[in-house]
């Protein structure tokens, strides 16, 4: 059974990279362009074996959102949320917030795409 993926970002164009890209590796990969859609989808589709989430997005940053999901997950799925982190902006203050939640990576844009997918690979193998 193929690894689930889920890619929570708004920018369209690394949505379709990235869903292309894990696709054609073997794996299962759902997106969202916004904290609600993100949430709707772990509710219905979940649990993911991997979230890869923006920090900035309208709505939610990506704290906020994967707390919000590790909800969920406690409560539906019994178990918590793996995440990597994306990011375009230097922020500290949101960096050491990302950190208390323990993140597989936390990773600045543009990154380089062999090493997101090592990340991936070495956490859904797991």
């Amino acid at each position: 059974m193929p690894k689930k993926i889920l890619i929570i970002d708004d920018e369209e164009i690394l949505i379709k990279t990235l869903l292309r890209l894990f696709e054609k590796n073997g794996y299962e990969a759902a997106a969202a362009m916004s904290g609600d859609e993100a949430l709707r989808l772990a509710e219905e589709n979940g649990p993911f074996d991997l979230v890869v989430c923006d920090m900035r997005m309208p709505g939610y940053n990506g704290v906020e959102l994967i707390k919000r999901m590790e909800e969920v997950y406690s409560a539906r799925y019994k178990c918590r949320v793996p995440v990597i982190f994306l990011t375009g902006f230097a922020d500290e203050t949101l960096e050491a917030q990302a950190q208390l939640l323990n993140p597989v990576a936390y990773m600045y844009k543009p990154f380089d795409i062999s090493e997101l997918f090592r990340q991936v690979h070495e956490t859904v193998s797991k």
